[in-house]
């Protein structure tokens, strides 16, 4: 193996969370067997509605799905994040900046985690619509979720980006030991002539798509 892809693989691990990828498999499996479980369940309760819409059982699947407050948690979270980075920062050479570090830090994993596991929900609520659970499952699953025809991809890129939540979620603020690892210490232990630079401009990018969205 090259040097150059030595580099690449060392610092993929080094950027995974103190917390490791048992725990991100396990909370994975456990709320996306939830959706999954669930919209099965309520289809089958449901099986003998007349109704051809929005019956009671796949309503309250579609109900808990909250799409659009994934995207809020999802949005406060790497705000959060970004805003705690250079504290983090300041807090290594002033000690009087700890406080508010390991308070921003706690936020940020607070936001990241609930919008993780509401992200495993939806998604095993996708996949549960992708193998049919019902034709009212499949309508409701169109009129909550920004895009129409749930395939494949849109769960893939769902599991993606909520993969990355995870990741800097972890990152930031360990449950066990208030401390933060994997891609943030990777961050802090950069040189600021590079640090500062890449963080301005994706912080940048991140603040204009959000303002204008």
């Amino acid at each position: 193996m090259s040097p150059k892809l030595m580099n690449i693989k060392e610092l993929a691990q080094q950027a995974i969370p103190k917390s490791g990828l048992s725990h991100y498999a396990e909370t994975y499996i456990t709320w996306a067997g939830v959706g999954l479980i669930g919209a099965f369940i309520a289809a089958t309760l449901d099986s003998q509605a007349e109704l051809a819409y929005a019956a009671y059982y796949t309503n309250a699947v579609n109900d808990a799905v909250g799409y659009n407050f994934w995207i809020l948690l999802a949005v406060i979270g790497l705000l959060l994040f970004s805003l705690s980075l250079p504290v983090i920062y300041l807090s290594l050479h002033v000690p009087q900046a700890q406080w508010l570090a390991d308070q921003l830090r706690r936020f940020s994993y607070t936001f990241f985690l609930v919008a993780f596991d509401e992200g495993g929900l939806m998604i095993g609520i996708l996949i549960a619509n992708l193998l049919h659970t019902s034709d009212k499952m499949a309508l409701l699953a169109d009129k909550s979720f920004l895009f129409s025809d749930v395939g494949l991809l849109p769960i893939v890129g769902l599991a993606f980006v909520n993969s990355f939540l995870w990741l800097l979620g972890e990152s930031i603020y360990n449950r066990d030991d208030k401390s933060y690892s994997g891609l943030v210490s990777l961050l802090m232990s950069a040189p600021l002539k590079f640090l500062a630079p890449g963080y301005l401009s994706v912080a940048g990018i991140m603040l204009y798509l959000v303002v204008n969205q």
